[in-house]
């Protein structure tokens, strides 16, 4: 293979654009005796893009001797894959294959001149913010090649989010009242967002969301049944015993995790497990001297 700028000047025959070898009917222009040869017969690997692959005459004869065709030609013969610097609207319509509702502004694009066949753009190769971004996409060539081309882009599709009515304090649980849904023009694949009212009501805020903001669901979390300092209710079960008493919590938690409790009686600490809202359980016997509300044989 030769670079290709040492023959754009003399007149290079073009391989097919879904081949991926050099056939008869190829060559055939500037080989008429080919012509007798099966169109489709295959001579040779074609070149890649950017590259020719020159016939010399040595070679040409032994394709006459081979095929039993003359006569053969008594200058060599340069076949090139055609390439071409991508075209903004081939570009744009691939994009638009993959977000036909968006609003797609191309930039600026790759100039590296590509090979002719199919632009695709994978919508998983869209990196933008409200700003902009890079889609990188490929041309499909040859029977499945691919040559790698880009897209400085702006992308922005209508979607609903759910927007924070006032600030939003961390660690508060968040009302539907705080909350409004909005139509708003955002970057695709912004799947982060909340879409929904009922996606965040009921939450707690991780971090403080100021007022306007768009609510992201990782800004949020599920509410605790359980918040450091509350009263909790305690049910221990000791073998055939059974009671209960009222104690605080020294952490937050939810439903299965286990969070150290206080006994507001004997001063001391023990871990319990987190059954529901408010509510905890032991198994065995923490420090319980002068706890009240006893039920059973403790």
């Amino acid at each position: 293979m030769i670079p290709l700028a040492s023959f754009a000047l003399a007149g290079c025959l073009a391989v097919g654009a879904g081949s991926d070898y050099i056939l008869a009917k190829d060559l055939a222009p500037a080989f008429p005796a080919m012509a007798e040869v099966a169109p489709d017969t295959s001579l040779a690997p074609a070149p890649v893009p950017g590259t020719a692959r020159i016939f010399h005459v040595p070679e040409l004869g032994r394709l006459s001797a081979r095929f039993n065709v003359t006569p053969a030609p008594e200058s060599e013969i340069c076949i090139q894959r055609p390439v071409s610097v991508p075209d903004r609207a081939r570009m744009l319509e691939a994009m638009q294959r993959q977000l036909p509702e968006a609003r797609i502004d191309i930039l600026d694009f790759s100039r590296q001149p590509a090979p002719e066949g199919l632009f695709e753009f994978p919508l998983s190769a869209l990196r933008q913010g409200l700003a902009g971004g890079y889609w990188n996409g490929f041309v499909r060539y040859g029977s499945n090649h691919r040559f790698a081309v880009w897209a400085k882009v702006k992308v922005l599709v209508t979607a609903a989010r759910v927007v924070a009515a006032v600030e939003l304090k961390a660690g508060r649980p968040i009302d539907n009242a705080q909350l409004r849904l909005e139509t708003r023009e955002d970057a695709p694949g912004a799947d982060a967002y909340a879409i929904a009212i009922e996606d965040v009501a009921g939450r707690v805020a991780r971090r403080t969301i100021a007022a306007g903001a768009a609510i992201r669901l990782p800004w949020t979390e599920p509410a605790k049944d359980v918040l450091s300092g509350d009263t909790v209710r305690v049910e221990v079960t000791n073998g055939g015993a059974h009671l209960e008493f009222e104690a605080q919590a020294q952490a937050s938690g939810s439903a299965g995790q286990i969070i150290p409790v206080l006994n507001p009686v004997s001063n001391k600490r023990f871990p319990a497990r987190i059954e529901g809202k408010g509510k905890v359980s032991v198994q065995g016997t923490p420090s319980l001297k002068g706890t009240p509300s006893v039920k059973g044989t403790p």
